[in-house]
């Protein structure tokens, strides 16, 4: 035997808040500052990007590092 539910009458949800709207013309979100230790997994995958266009070009892993840092640095501070 299948439940049937009955429809209850239309009452307003006044449980919820009014939906917001963004307006574009306030100002930009704001640049997160950087941190090495929170960004070390994109550092990492940065100087691995490096490391294999590299090849066998002369360089260290620490090279590397140093450079991805300096690049995930710049996409952050502006």
């Amino acid at each position: 035997m299948a439940i049937t539910r009955t429809a209850k009458a239309a009452e307003p949800k006044t449980h919820r808040a009014p939906r917001r709207t963004t307006n574009s013309s306030t100002s930009p979100a704001p640049i997160p500052n950087f941190d090495a230790i929170a960004h070390q997994k994109e550092i990492a995958q940065v100087a691995y990007r490096i490391w294999l266009e590299r090849a066998d070009c002369p360089g260290s892993p620490e090279e590397d590092w140093l450079k991805a840092e300096a690049e995930v640095r710049a996409k952050y501070s502006g």
